[in-house]
């Protein structure tokens, strides 16, 4: 072990070495971190900030993993991830730790007869993942329900957002295009007192709806963006003959287009192949850019290196 890597621990104790990433996503792929740290306590934050900045280890800020592909020779530095998951209620707000699952404040909504964001429901992954990609679905985003969050970054240490900050866009937001110079840590969810029998039946509509949508096996769930509401991503890769082409152990599914699945041993490389013949062929097709939802960390992307 290096032995800035050694100093590291012997500040932080509880750090593991050698984690692998591919179980803490939703598609598993990844391979080992060098080192991993399972953050509870969002105060601890800063300071192992502080460490990694010191130590000049890179550093990358991990949630659910529902949106993530890893490279399958791991990552060099250290992974935070962010298990702090703590929600409470005061009066029409929800506060919730952004290691919370989105799935988590849905049901404390719907307990505490707070509705609002309903249509949310079945969106995988945690509440930081889902404020810094503005998660969305049938016709509502994060955005339509966010009022504050506290973040942290170098300028101004741990402090409190306003929406306006965010800059919501279509599955983006100002913490997404800083990559990782903000660091989401609690949330505010602004909702509204209502009938939560009828929210619950709602809720169960929009789960069996998407359920007979959405394929099964491990995936990101939706790999590209919508280029607009007019030209959906998975109905331009299935005018152009995407359904069952495969890379390798990974493969984009014969029910939507728009998912890609690991059947077993895909590496991230497998997925960044097929990625650009699926662009290519919407781009001849249409004359269309595909961008994906998906980020890719490791060797073949930028990852978050405040240190640098």
């Amino acid at each position: 072990m290096p032995e800035k890597y050694q100093q590291f621990t012997a500040a932080h104790p509880e750090t593991m070495a050698n984690k692998p990433l591919a179980p803490l996503t939703t598609i598993k792929i990844g391979g080992p971190a060098d080192l991993f740290y399972e953050l509870d306590k969002i105060e601890e934050l800063p300071d192992l900030i502080q460490t990694a900045k010191k130590l000049n280890i890179p550093y990358f800020i991990l949630g659910g993993g529902s949106n993530l592909i890893f490279h399958e020779k791991g990552f060099r530095g250290l992974i935070i991830h962010i298990k702090a998951k703590t929600i409470t209620v005061e009066n029409e707000t929800i506060i919730a730790d952004a290691g919370a699952l989105l799935s988590q404040v849905l049901q404390t909504a719907l307990k505490n007869n707070l509705v609002g964001m309903e249509k949310l429901t079945g969106l995988p992954g945690t509440v930081g993942g889902a404020v810094r990609g503005n998660a969305g679905a049938f016709g509502i985003e994060i955005k339509d329900v966010f009022h504050k969050a506290l973040i942290y970054n170098e300028e101004k240490g741990m402090h409190e957002e306003p929406a306006s900050y965010f800059k919501f866009k279509y599955r983006s937001s100002t913490v997404k295009k800083r990559q990782g110079k903000d660091i989401i840590l609690r949330v505010h969810f602004q909702l509204k007192k209502g009938d939560a029998k009828s929210a619950m039946k709602e809720n169960a509509a929009i789960i069996a709806s998407r359920l007979t949508k959405q394929p099964h096996g491990t995936s990101t769930g939706s790999f590209f963006k919508n280029p607009d509401p007019q030209h959906p991503a998975g109905k331009l890769l299935d005018e152009a003959g995407c359904k069952g082409l495969r890379v390798g152990s990974v493969q984009v599914s014969n029910l939507h287009a728009n998912w890609i699945t690991n059947l077993g041993s895909a590496t991230q490389t497998d997925v960044i192949t097929l990625m650009k013949t699926l662009q290519k062929r919407v781009k001849e097709r249409f004359n269309i850019t595909l961008e994906p939802e998906v980020q890719f960390v490791g060797d073949t992307s930028p990852i978050n290196r405040p240190t640098r």
